[in-house]
């Protein structure tokens, strides 16, 4: 049996590893606030990025906004198409793009052989524009009757199906003149989201007839029953342009011409009244609802998310501001590869562009798009890309309640409720630079508890053994 003195010595020597410990947790965690405040005051990199020329604007004002105090990031967005964005991109001629089409069903570039992310970036409606000579009200759709129209299946203004959704309103009798682009284009990717999700037989008889009846579509353009493309064939009796632009221009002035643009070019052409204008679109809730900023947040509150950041739409998403098509453009990122300077300045523009930058959105003609995409990229960036940094205070406040969630859109909220926004406000994922070190702390924090219940235990029984 072991003398008391041996005991005593024992203990003693518990004391002074326990006290040892300490000092490396100690250590370890104000490691942890020196990496992360050295991480902070880090000069950030310069980063460069290309692409969509719709998003420009947006991305624009945030660069400039993020060039000065308190950001003072060095970020370069030079608008071209998504197309070029997405070919840099992937052989790496530039830091990030923005694309409004996903890599899927485009045939232009091959994705990139390194990781990356989709990170939700500004949102957008697909307005239908039209010119009816003589119209009183404004033209109400349906997704039959929109869909109908721009696949060839409904060729005059007063057909029967287009008179049942507009009671009291007199259609000229006048040829529809689809107004269609062949090139790739956001608007084609969504309205082919649209007809596939809700009217899949119209959709599937229209791409089979595009090799099969004679005065169908004859462009050759990639069409799939299943899959959207982000292309559009002309229609027997209308027009095929290769640009929003341009079938914003022909809409105005052709009487009886229809299309598919964003709001703003329709905007930008002027809207003088319900003559020429853009339709109202019957939405899950058979509400009939304009592409407004505040509708198609509306209708994008309810995306949800694959695993690599691409984006599920769901146009059934119930509310009376819903409005249906709204898609959205993208932030491609790398998530391998980068310094963490750059990583450092990306996650700051992304912070600010998915807070505070969508506030100024809607002044653009822009949606914002919604709590949960918003979250979603934030939380993405600060998972994935080294270097990731965390907002700051008046990012978090908007990130805690900014945005409309579902549960606001389908009570008819036009202003978050905050009720459904977490609690604390933190990202869910960990920030990449600071995660090692905090690990750690929070590791020996847990060995700690351990300890500390230990050594109550040794001084208990050293003050028995010592009286």
């Amino acid at each position: 049996m072991a003398s008391r003195p041996m005991r005593a010595n024992r203990r003693d020597t518990r004391l002074v590893h326990l006290a040892l410990w300490s000092v490396l947790v100690l250590l370890a965690n104000a490691l942890g606030a020196v990496v992360l405040q050295a991480d902070a005051g880090a000069a950030p990199a310069p980063i460069s990025g290309t692409g969509s020329y719709f998003a420009g604007p947006a991305i624009d004002s945030w660069v400039t906004t993020t060039t000065n105090a308190p950001y003072d990031l060095s970020v370069s967005f030079g608008p071209s198409n998504s197309g070029i964005g997405r070919y840099e991109f992937t052989n790496q001629q530039t830091d990030f793009a923005v694309t409004d089409i996903g890599y899927a069903g485009t045939t232009d570039t091959t994705p990139p052989s390194f990781p990356f992310d989709y990170v939700p970036i500004v949102g957008e409606g697909v307005a239908y524009y039209y010119n009816i000579p003589g119209l009183t009200q404004q033209l109400k759709l349906t997704s039959y009757t929109a869909c109908a129209i721009l696949t060839g299946g409904i060729t005059n203004w007063d057909d029967p199906a287009l008179a049942a959704i507009n009671p009291g309103v007199t259609l000229p009798n006048l040829a529809i003149i689809p107004v269609t682009q062949s090139a790739s284009d956001v608007t084609n990717v969504a309205m082919e989201q649209w007809c596939i999700a809700e009217q899949p037989s119209l959709w599937a008889a229209f791409v089979n007839a595009q090799e099969t009846q004679a005065g169908g579509p004859t462009d050759g353009v990639q069409l799939s029953p299943t899959t959207a493309y982000p292309n559009w064939p002309g229609i027997k009796g209308g027009l095929d342009d290769q640009s929003t632009v341009a079938v914003a221009g022909d809409v105005e002035v052709d009487p009886g011409a229809i299309g598919a643009v964003q709001p703003l070019f329709a905007l930008d052409d002027g809207v003088p009244g319900p003559a020429r204008n853009v339709a109202l679109v019957e939405n899950a809730s058979g509400d009939f609802t304009a592409p407004t900023s505040i509708d198609v947040t509306s209708a994008l509150a309810y995306a949800t998310p694959q695993d690599n950041g691409y984006q599920n739409l769901n146009f059934n998403g119930l509310g009376p501001n819903v409005y249906n098509p709204s898609t959205f453009s993208y932030l491609l990122t790398p998530t391998t590869g980068w310094s963490l300077a750059k990583g450092q300045t990306l996650s700051a523009f992304v912070n600010y562009a998915l807070t505070l930058g969508q506030q100024a959105a809607p002044s653009f003609g822009y949606a914002t798009l919604g709590q949960l995409l918003e979250h979603f990229g934030i939380n993405e960036v600060a998972s994935d890309v080294p270097g990731a940094v965390p907002m700051t205070a008046a990012e978090q406040a908007y990130y805690n309640c900014g945005d409309l969630t579902p549960a606001d859109v389908a009570a008819g909220n036009t202003t978050p409720s905050c009720e459904s926004s977490p609690g604390n406000g933190l990202p869910e994922a960990p920030y990449a630079v600071a995660f090692p070190v905090l690990a750690l702390g929070a590791l020996g924090g847990v060995f700690m508890m351990r300890r500390r219940r230990r050594l109550n235990r040794v001084l208990k029984g050293h003050s028995i053994s010592e009286n």
